[in-house]
């Protein structure tokens, strides 16, 4: 297999500039997702490491090997799409071994090689069956067996489970998931579900704007977001506008009937006095002896509960509960665990807050 490595890479559409990646790094045999909103130049990338998108600038390498010049069709790169690809005119098998077939692959190897397939994904019985009589969940796994019949160096997946109902993606997470380490394949998915991207990804590279904010792990991504962009599009995270004051050596963060002393030297490099406190609804917690509050809006999921509660006036965070939500209108007492607090104006984190509400 191949790691990949994007060195300086611009795309441009007429004059915008739609891609910048100055430097990111796929390790051989990981899987990489990439997550952001629409329009964030997610597909554009993956078409930048296939080879279907010419580059302004920069750079794709395999290994060593600058991509500049080998053309898609010789990179080693198999693609799953979000919309069906397979050709409705053939059946299954035909599908699956298409790529082994334009290769000239011999005839009894691409039969061994489709019943392979059709047995990791357990499609056996779907081989004589046409596309169209096919569920949606079965043809993103026959589009996964005709990427990877090809052994493919890289797999690329372009929202592969975004048409699929909730229950269907769950499960066709797991599959890929397995599918992916049991061949090792270097693979690039893109995806708008951060759910999807928690529970896939080795590392998560979150992409806005063109523009990747942070790579990491989905815990280091959760846990120490670096601007409040990716704090709060990992997760749940609410934010409240908050006054910042020196008071040497330390500092006070102030929002509503909270007022926090706070040690961390980076909120001197705060740009002004306001800053945003960013807060997990686990974090939130109840306390006989914490600061009142009053609760809005509250859902229940079966296992957990979640309710809004007004921590300064008209600023509500979530909070999560063990059963079912108290009514609005009820007040309780409560604390935080933790909270990360961001530069009001760059949107950069500055530090992180623990314990305080008491």
């Amino acid at each position: 297999m191949a790691a990949i490595q994007l060195q300086g890479v611009k795309v441009v559409r007429g004059k915008t500039l739609v891609l910048e990646i100055d430097h990111l790094v796929v390790e051989d045999r990981e899987l990489l997702v990439v997550l952001g909103p629409s329009g964030a130049g997610k597909s554009m990338l993956l078409r930048a490491i296939a080879g279907l998108e010419p580059l302004a600038s920069g750079r794709v390498f395999f290994d060593d090997e600058d991509m500049a010049d080998v053309s898609t069709p010789h990179r080693g790169v198999a693609m799953v799409f979000q919309d069906s690809t397979l050709y409705p005119f053939m059946d299954v098998r035909e599908n699956v071994g298409f790529p082994l077939r334009i290769r000239k692959t011999p005839v009894e190897e691409i039969a061994a090689r489709v019943e392979a397939e059709a047995r990791v994904l357990e499609i056996e019985h779907l081989l004589g069956r046409q596309p169209g009589e096919l569920s949606a969940g079965h043809r993103q796994l026959v589009q996964a067996a005709r990427a990877m019949v090809r052994v493919p160096e890289v797999f690329l997946m372009d929202e592969p489970l975004a048409q699929l109902d909730a229950h269907l993606r769950v499960q066709l997470r797991h599959e890929f998931r397995l599918l992916q380490r049991g061949y090792g394949v270097t693979t690039v998915l893109v995806t708008n579900d951060r759910d999807e991207a928690m529970v896939m990804a080795d590392r998560i590279a979150v992409l806005d704007q063109g523009v990747i904010r942070q790579v990491g792990s989905p815990l280091e991504l959760y846990k120490s977001p670096r601007e409040r962009f990716v704090a709060g599009f990992i997760g749940t995270m609410s934010f409240v506008s908050a006054d910042l004051s020196v008071d040497t050596p330390g500092f006070w963060v102030t929002f509503g009937k909270f007022r926090i002393r706070a040690w961390t030297t980076a909120l001197a490099g705060s740009t002004s006095s306001r800053v945003d406190v960013g807060i997990r609804p686990e974090d939130v917690v109840l306390d006989d002896a914490g600061a009142v509050v009053r609760c809005g809006h509250g859902y229940y999921t079966g296992s957990n509960g979640f309710v809004q509660v007004e921590v300064a006036p008209d600023s509500w965070v979530e909070m999560r509960t063990n059963g079912p939500p108290p009514p609005a209108g009820t007040e309780v007492r409560v604390r935080f665990k933790e909270a990360h607090v961001f530069d009001s104006i760059t949107g950069f984190v500055l530090g992180r807050l623990e314990n305080f509400g008491r």
